[in-house]
């Protein structure tokens, strides 16, 4: 029988992951050795016996990605010469899958490109909640989109209390419907209108009357903050009570959870897919992977 190996990636976000998922597999975990040569190339050996087992290479594609891809590439080339069973990547943030389409002539589908490229060194690819689930169709092989709300929502302690969801737009309406579900509770999304004289571009609920009740709002990444920033002012004005967001990926660029805790938020819940900010809660998706993991690989 195969036995897991979890490879530890290439930084500290991929790092605790793995030690996480891990313990929750029982599985032994290995340390890479990796460094930087003063060109600027990526060196990465594994000093462990993978042969014959199955390979868990946790590599999370943060900051600067493009040398996080070319480590994940690296490790991945790297069990396949150490004749790793199987090669499985779990990718909890995938870089670049906001470029899912051609939006000007001439572009590339970039998540396609970064896909392409791991599909030659991974049979099985699990991450967590992809900016597009179609986009795994590019892998090409066995992917698994991990969607986080209800374990973050268990873990914070959200069920039974009245709160409502909202996305803060229809494109994301489905997370905020599962959640909802889960919580037993309404949910909506935010429409936006620009005005034509002023050119000022308000948000608001479509149906949900907000006045008197807590509100969660979901998305997938949080970059700089802009589109929950308005809403939470709307939010506010209309009489709601506390504000929570609850995101996959919390990017927040440019101190970014400092306005949106000063705009009156209430707290800031994300998977701890990303490096950490002070101001955000942080809920360990480590044994989330885990149990997919085992559901697929057992």
């Amino acid at each position: 029988m195969k036995s897991n190996l979890v490879i530890a990636g290439t930084n500290d976000v991929s790092n605790e992951i793995a030690k996480s998922i891990a313990n929750s597999l029982s599985a032994d975990i290995c340390n890479p050795i990796y460094k930087t040569f003063p060109d600027g190339e990526s060196y990465v050996r594994i000093p462990c016996n993978i042969k014959g087992n199955r390979a868990i290479v946790v590599q999370s594609l943060i900051y600067p990605q493009d040398k996080s891809i070319i480590e994940t590439i690296l490790l991945g080339d790297a069990i396949k010469e150490l004749g790793a069973e199987d090669q499985v990547l779990v990718s909890p943030y995938l870089a670049y899958s906001r470029q899912d389409r051609v939006f000007l002539e001439g572009e590339p589908i970039s998540i396609r490109s970064v896909l392409n490229m791991f599909k030659e060194y991974y049979n099985m690819l699990f991450t967590i909640e992809i900016h597009k689930e179609e986009s795994l169709k590019y892998f090409g092989k066995l992917s698994i989109n991990i969607r986080p709300y209800t374990y973050m929502a268990e873990k914070i302690g959200f069920k039974n209390k009245n709160v409502a969801v909202l996305s803060p737009d229809a494109g994301a309406i489905d997370r905020a419907k599962s959640l909802s579900s889960y919580l037993n509770c309404d949910y909506d999304y935010f429409i936006k209108s620009r005005d034509r004289v002023t050119g000022e571009i308000t948000m608001q609920p479509k149906e949900l009357d907000v006045r008197g009740r807590d509100i969660i709002i979901i998305d997938d990444i949080i970059s700089t903050g802009g589109t929950i920033l308005k809403a939470s002012q709307i939010l506010k004005s209309q009489g709601a009570g506390k504000i929570y967001v609850m995101v996959s990926h919390a990017i927040l660029l440019n101190n970014a959870e400092e306005k949106l805790i000063s705009s009156g938020i209430e707290k800031i819940y994300a998977a701890n897919t990303l490096p950490k900010k002070d101001k955000v809660y942080y809920i360990d998706v480590g044994p989330l992977i885990a149990n997919n993991l085992a559901a697929y690989l057992n």
